[in-house]
């Protein structure tokens, strides 16, 4: 019996070097040069290192294949390619933004047919126009600086000495930019629904390939879908610009109601992505005290107002003058973004001296580009806060400038995240907030870990933490007092190094 099993198996395994011999052999000579997975197990090697190294992926050369049967995804890491890449317009992101209607947000087919075309791009860009400096940013920004405020205020209130950054990161960006998204009478005030929501991004990355044996991922998106749809049965006056533009373009381009409030729902992406950042921005800076008192220092100098005990806090010049603050928060994601840009081959085409083929991805981790020499100079797998800061931008240890093309935290050009203003603002607000108001440091005395143990397998940004970080806290007593927060001068934009 035992002579038959290892037999069974060993025909098995010679099969699949077979079939993934012969896809091999049909490769064009032109194309990246196919490479093995680091599991030597033919098919299911890359799909395996993918569940156990996520999307931290191994550079092979600048411009690789990886094939899993028939399907191919080509990656490259030179920013060289990744230029050319965004000049041409057979490469696109747009059947992603399509298919993640699709997967994330379950609209129908005739849903999914329908928004895509003309309907599609204007709905980009009406999102874009809603997100862009102006009056509407301004309103949406006032609201989610108040709210949090508030949030701050109830961490300081009472006797409470501890806190857990993670849990806490969730809650205020949760609250903050749902006041600033949908209003202050928003779904995920809640507390059932905003479980839901962490319930179903928990299983994101298994949805993508139609995993979820349990089902329990699908039903928290039900019930995130559930009160997305009463909400937008009686949307409130105080609904961004984004949200009632979005809704009005699907309504009128032939999307029936019930995929509209699908396609709201995946709203949700925008917490994903922006909570890890905040997480990992107040861990760095609060882990290097010198830091932290320079970032508090020129916060109180070019942003803040105080006449006795009440503070207020000036939103347009914080974006604008706040460099440190700012040059902190893209170290932070320079040296912790591990997520990758992706596009479809629309056309097959010649991209520098590699040949790519229609209906194939393409793949361009962030990764190995924020950690190459020849861009960041030889201090680059240091963590220099001061490496953005416009003011000392020729020094020495930088090889070049920086061009938008190798900072990828908020993808790659032509397509960037739309709400990256209102994203890095929520971020700066909220570290200006902690920064003048209260002390952290970790609860056991231990002081911070800078290579804490990472989730694998995640489609945000930045790679959430395994553990939380349990925190004492210490209120200021030169931050005690009533809090604020103003706009300022209209229309200010953050200068980021992405656009």
């Amino acid at each position: 019996m035992i002579r038959e099993v290892i037999v069974g198996l060993a025909a098995v395994v010679l099969l699949a070097y077979g079939i993934e011999f012969v896809f091999a052999w049909f490769d064009d000579p032109r194309e990246p040069p196919r490479v093995k997975p680091t599991i030597p197990i033919p098919i299911l090697g890359h799909v395996i290192g993918f569940f156990s190294m996520g999307l931290r992926i191994t550079i092979f050369s600048e411009f690789y294949t990886i094939g899993v049967l028939n399907f191919k995804f080509y990656i490259t890491h030179s920013p060289r390619i990744t230029n050319q890449l965004a000049k041409s317009k057979v490469v696109s992101v747009r059947p992603f933004l399509r298919s993640a209607g699709r997967i994330h947000g379950t609209i129908s087919e005739e849903a999914y047919a329908t928004f895509d075309g003309h309907l599609a791009d204007h709905f980009s860009d009406r999102t874009k126009d809603a997100m862009a400096p102006g009056p509407h940013m301004d309103e949406q920004n006032l609201r989610m600086g108040q709210e949090s405020v508030v949030e701050v205020d109830a961490l300081l209130s009472g006797n409470r000495k501890e806190m857990k950054l993670w849990e806490w990161s969730k809650n205020v960006i949760m609250q903050a930019m749902g006041v600033g998204l949908f209003g202050r009478e928003h779904p995920f005030k809640d507390k059932e629904i905003a479980d839901a929501m962490w319930t179903w991004d928990e299983h994101r990355s298994g949805h993508i390939f139609g995993f979820d044996p349990t089902g329990k991922g699908y039903a928290a998106r039900a019930k995130v879908m559930e009160a997305m749809k009463k909400y937008l049965q009686n949307v409130p006056e105080d609904a961004s610009q984004m949200l009632r533009e979005r809704q009005r373009v699907v309504l009128e381009g032939g999307i029936g109601e019930e995929d509209a409030y699908k396609l709201q729902a995946t709203l949700s992406n925008a917490y994903f992505n922006t909570i890890p950042t905040l997480y990992w921005t107040i861990y760095e800076i609060y882990s290097r005290p010198a830091l932290l008192e320079a970032i508090r220092e020129e916060i109180r100098n070019k942003a803040l107002t105080q006449v006795g005990e009440d503070f207020h806090l000036n939103i347009a010049a914080l974006q604008t003058t706040c460099s440190l603050l700012l040059s902190a928060m893209q170290e932070t994601q320079r040296i912790r973004h591990a997520q990758v840009a992706f596009r479809m081959v629309l056309e097959d085409v010649t991209i520098d001296r590699y040949r790519l083929k229609k209906g194939y991805h393409l793949h361009m981790p962030a990764k190995p580009v924020h950690w190459d020499p020849s861009i960041w100079g030889a201090h680059v797998n240091h963590f220099d806060p001061y490496r953005f800061v416009p003011e000392i931008e020729k020094r020495p240890a930088r090889i070049q400038k920086i061009l938008p093309s190798n900072f990828l935290p908020w993808g790659a050009a032509p397509w960037l995240c739309p709400a990256r203003q209102f994203a890095a603002t929520e971020i700066m607000i909220i570290m200006a907030l902690l920064a003048l108001r209260v002390d952290l440091a970790p609860a056991d005395g231990s002081g911070w870990d800078h290579e804490p143990p990472l989730k694998k397998v995640e489609i945000s940004s930045l790679a959430h933490p395994k553990l939380d970080a349990p925190l004492r806290m210490n209120p200021r007593q030169d931050g005690v007092g009533n809090w604020k927060v103003e706009i300022g001068k209209s229309k200010a934009r953050i200068v980021l190094t992405s656009g």
